[in-house]
Order: C-alpha cells, then structure tokens, then sequence
C-alpha cells in the first residue's frame, strides 16, 4: 500500500491511554493504577523456551513473572522442542505470563548480519509485514494463544541511514503492515527494538503526527540496568502509557531453584499473555 494512501483512521485508539492520563493528570497527584491486563513486574525472556522443569524451578524463586517466548519467523535463532500448546497451558496454570516474539524479515541495511531481510519497495514491505502477521498468527494459535493476545515483532537494531531514509522507511512500511494485520485478525499488535532505532523511528512518527500506525504495545531494549519502563530518554512518558516493556539488562547467566538460564532481563508495564 503505498505510504500516500495511509492516513488512516483511528490512531487515537493506539495512544487512548495518554488522553486519560492528561484529563485526570490536574486532580490526582499520583500516577493511575495500571488498567486490568496489564502486567507489572519484573521478566526475562532467553533464546529458547525452557523446560517445564525448569519453569516449574524459577517459579516462586526467581523473582520473576513473566517469559518472552519466541513464535518463529526467518530469523528466529533457536530450535523451540519444548514450545508447545501442552507447555504453555501448563506454565501460565502456574502462573506465568508470556510476551510473544516473532522475529520475521529485518531492516534492510541489517543483511550484512545475514539476516533475511525485508524490500525496500513500499508496497511489497507492506505486504512483507501482513504476511508475517498472518503466520505470527498462526503461530500463536497453534500455541492455543487466542485473540486479544499481545505479539510483538522483534525487530533488531540497525541504523538505516535516519527516519525518512529509503530502508528506514521500509522498516516503518513493514511495520505497518504488521500492525494493521495483527489488529485485523483480532490480536494486539507488539513492537519490540532497540530504543535507539526502531523505538526512536516510531517516536519520531509519532511526533510528526504519522503517515504510519503505531504498535499498540512497545517492548524497548535499552540495557541501562534500570528496571522501570518509564523515564527512558528516548520515549517521552506520555506516550504508550501501561503500554510497553523495557529489556533493561542483556544476556547473563541467573540460577534459581537450582536451574541456570542465559537470560535477558525485562520490567512489565504493558500487555502479555496468559
């Protein structure tokens, strides 16, 4: 779809939360509780699912609540045995949330890094997107993940020459598709980057009032060893308000309930599942 027909409606449902937030902000001298489904807290997500044993160990020790787990896409970077619908039914009865990643087609200034890597055409980046919605979808359902679940495409860092650039602009295109899909088939369109890159873009779009739509949810990796999701330099507080998610630590090695994990740590303030 090309970016001069995309003016679409409806935006205002993407940021619906900061208009409450401006019109309660002059009577209550505190911040809101988050709304119901929005999970608070501390995550980790690691490259694959661990056993249900090993869940079964983390849980009540580890201080954690909630997992990233990865869906598939081109440039997933691990075999996923344990992810099945048995092994989420019996984690999130435990009582784990889950943040679901897919890690389709990447930035195309990214294919040095031998990442599948999406067009740089307008309308086939589009399409590139919906297509990765559709099998994220699908993915997730499979999973037994219904509709109203939060996905998040996990797009990796780049630096694509600025917002407005020929590749940063396929990456916005592609996302759009994206969202626009995933809200179609009735799920919550996620976005997880790189604070500095793809978080930075949407912002920026987000200032200059479009062309593209935004992720309802973002999930932002900026490894500041802060475990807050708000007061982050690159996004202003008043946007994706109990919205988004902060990895704030990179890969490390943590043992709980005698179980060792390489995990990435996450604060919750935003949508998951289960």
């Amino acid at each position: 779809m090309p970016r001069s027909l995309r003016r679409f409606p409806g935006r205002l449902t993407v940021l619906g939360g900061v208009v409450a937030a401006i019109a309660l902000a002059a009577c209550r001298p505190v911040a809101p509780p988050p709304p119901p489904g929005v999970a608070v807290g501390q995550g980790f997500d690691t490259c694959a699912a661990p056993s249900a044993s090993t869940m079964a160990a983390w849980t009540g020790t580890s201080g954690y609540g909630s997992i990233g787990i990865y869906l598939g896409g081109q440039n997933r970077g691990c075999s996923q045995q344990n992810l099945t619908a048995s092994w989420v039914s019996t984690v999130t009865h435990d009582g784990w949330r889950l943040a679901p990643l897919y890690v389709g087609l990447q930035a195309p200034c990214n294919a040095y890094l031998n990442f599948a890597t999406m067009s740089t055409d307008p309308t086939t980046a589009y399409n590139q997107g919906v297509a990765a919605a559709d099998q994220a979808v699908s993915e997730a359902s499979g999973l037994g993940l219904g509709g109203g679940t939060p996905i998040y495409f996990d797009m990796e860092a780049y630096n694509c020459g600025g917002y407005g650039s020929t590749d940063t602009n396929a990456v916005m295109d592609f996302v759009n598709g994206w969202v626009l899909e995933i809200a179609n088939r009735g799920y919550v369109s996620g976005y997880y980057s790189s604070a500095a890159s793809g978080i930075a873009d949407q912002v920026t779009d987000v200032n200059n009032g479009g062309p593209w739509h935004w992720p309802n949810d973002i999930w932002f990796a900026d490894w500041n060893s802060v475990a807050t999701t708000t007061n982050n330099p690159y996004i202003p507080n008043n946007y994706w308000v109990n919205q988004r998610l902060h990895q704030y630590m990179g890969g490390h090695n943590e043992t709980h309930g005698g179980a060792t994990l390489d995990i990435d740590s996450d604060a919750n303030g935003g949508q998951l599942a289960g």
